[in-house]
């Protein structure tokens, strides 16, 4: 199986980050994104949910010509590492296996859910943002938000393909719920791939939602994701959908027994 996977790597600075009083109306909103947006990771850390995973292989004319579906119990786990916060994604999966799946011409793809970190105060420095007028959006008022990747900034995700790991330098629209300050969707693409990737496209869409749990308040999720990659000779698309949300607690019990001798 062909592997794509965003592996996203965060470097915690202790120092905040401070807005001006005098900042623009811009700079105050990003600034509200992204104490928002560290709140949703907060919350994605939190719970596990299912995954579903569609994986396909299309023809020149986009029709599928191969196709997979699995279903995986699905968490986000950190580490440390030198300073870093390695976020990993964690999949087991659920169900009996599908029979004679045709994973070698198929492309796995994982991390992309994730793309909002783009707006986290760690990372808005490497992007120019604009702020556009508000617009309904299947009768919601939402305010898109363009960005654009600077050069040599830090990204929050990265490729790794054949053992190498490359930047994405990820550039697209977010569409913003004023009243709520949280990111709603984000439809991102690579902006000039490394030319030995051989990559044509990379797409990226992902969705967001409020999800209550158990009476408490609601938390800010992802929803879908659906990843398009194109090369000269190959065309795959994947479609990811998160169900199920529960929040995730790991409880260790210790006994302490008496030895007999």
């Amino acid at each position: 199986m062909i592997r794509l996977i965003c592996r996203l790597v965060i470097v915690i600075s202790l120092a905040g980050r401070a807005v001006a009083a005098d900042a623009s109306p811009e700079a105050l909103l990003l600034d509200r994104i992204g104490q928002r947006v560290k709140q949703a990771w907060d919350d994605l850390i939190s719970v596990a949910c299912t995954e579903k995973l569609t994986q396909e292989k299309l023809n020149e004319k986009g029709k599928t010509v191969l196709s997979s579906r699995s279903t995986y119990d699905y968490l986000i786990s950190l580490n440390w590492d030198k300073g870093q916060l390695l976020v990993d994604e964690s999949r087991l999966e659920v169900g009996p296996p599908q029979k004679k799946r045709p994973e070698s011409a198929l492309l796995a793809t994982r991390g992309f859910a994730t793309l909002l970190l783009i707006f986290h105060p760690e990372f808005q420095a490497s992007y120019r943002f604009t702020v556009e007028p508000e617009e309904n959006v299947a009768g919601r008022m939402l305010s898109p938000v363009s960005f654009l990747p600077l050069n040599g900034a830090r990204s929050p995700g990265v490729m790794e393909l054949k053992g190498h790991e490359y930047p994405i330098a990820w550039e697209g629209t977010a569409w913003i719920d004023l009243s709520t300050v949280s990111v709603v969707r984000i439809q991102a693409h690579w902006k000039e791939p490394a030319a030995e990737l051989g990559l044509e496209t990379l797409l990226s869409d992902v969705h967001y939602a409020a999800v209550p749990l158990h009476g408490e308040r609601a938390y800010w999720l992802p929803d879908s994701a659906l990843i398009e990659v194109k090369t000269q000779h190959q065309h795959w698309r994947n479609s990811h959908q998160f169900e199920h949300y529960k929040l995730f607690s790991v409880e260790a019990d210790s006994e302490l027994k008496e030895v007999h001798k």
